[in-house]
């Protein structure tokens, strides 16, 4: 599972990675420390995506909380249905090819697990990044989605992983990882021995260094787009990078994921018309 070399040359879209910097936004204006994505999944120290670190976040996966929903928490979570760049979507259609200078360089580092109530998030000490056109994007964390939340074409899969990053002025950069049902993954085995049984503060990893590239696949082909922030309060701007070629996991190990977190994938947004690039290493 290994990367192909320490260090990749990979083409990249500057021109998608620049509709983040050209916005101005930083991940603080609208999520907290971040543990997923927008809610402490995605969000500015990103444990997630956006600000669960910090209050009580108020939203699920179903019911009258669930996505549907999110909107009506008010504030900047309008863009939940107001936007025009959200996320999670259909990547299909015709790609365009736009490359750039990348470089892998993530290193092993020790780290803390949490069950946050909405995902699993792992965050790293010191686990290095990715530099793009001399631009460093940071690891903040990583957290999980099962089912995945992207589609390629149609095709979803078992579980997503997301790579939250982050830029010296605040830019995200999020890097996806999907997973079909077939051999185990052996990183991910030795992962989920430490799944929290229940939701709480985050706790060190033992015996355990976490390198993100051990958790990726070796090729060098992705898609890159505009999109946003895929829980609460669903920040625009985000650029995702999606490797095209999904790695397996096991059935079991999948099930224990959605037996501890439960589904916790958003609905595929609207695409609007956004374009979609590929990237493919050199």
């Amino acid at each position: 599972m290994k990367m192909s070399r320490a260090h990749r040359i990979v083409a990249v879209s500057l021109l998608a990675l620049s509709l983040v910097a050209c916005s101005g936004k930083k991940a603080d204006e609208h999520a907290p420390d971040a543990t997923e994505h927008g809610s402490a999944e995605h969000g500015a120290a990103a444990a997630g995506h956006g600000s669960e670190t910090g209050a009580v976040q108020h939203w699920t996966y179903s019911g009258n909380e669930g996505p549907a929903h999110w909107a009506q928490m008010g504030g900047p979570n309008a863009v939940c249905s107001a936007g025009q760049r959200q996320s999670p979507v259909d990547i299909s259609g015709n790609t365009r090819n736009m490359s750039s200078h990348m470089v892998m360089a993530y290193h092993a580092s020790t780290a803390t697990i949490q069950n946050n109530g909405h995902t699993i998030v792992v965050t790293p000490k010191d686990g290095g990044g990715v530099e793009i056109d001399g631009n460093l994007f940071t690891l903040k964390q990583f957290h999980f989605h099962s089912p995945s939340e992207h589609a390629i074409n149609g095709h979803a899969t078992a579980l997503e992983a997301h790579f939250v990053h982050q830029d010296a002025k605040g830019h995200y950069l999020v890097i996806s990882v999907m997973s079909d049902i077939g051999a185990a993954d052996p990183m991910l085995a030795s992962l989920w021995t430490y799944l929290p049984s229940d939701p709480g503060q985050p706790v060190p990893l033992p015996d355990l260094l976490i390198n993100a590239q051990d958790l990726m696949p070796g090729t060098e082909d992705f898609y890159v787009y505009s999109g946003s922030l895929t829980t609460p309060p669903c920040t625009e701007e985000v650029t995702w990078m999606v490797f095209s070629s999904p790695l397996t996991v096991s059935a079991e190990q999948a099930d224990a994921f959605q037996r501890l977190i439960g589904p916790n994938a958003r609905p595929l947004q609207p695409a609007h018309g956004r374009d979609f690039l590929h990237m493919a290493g050199s």
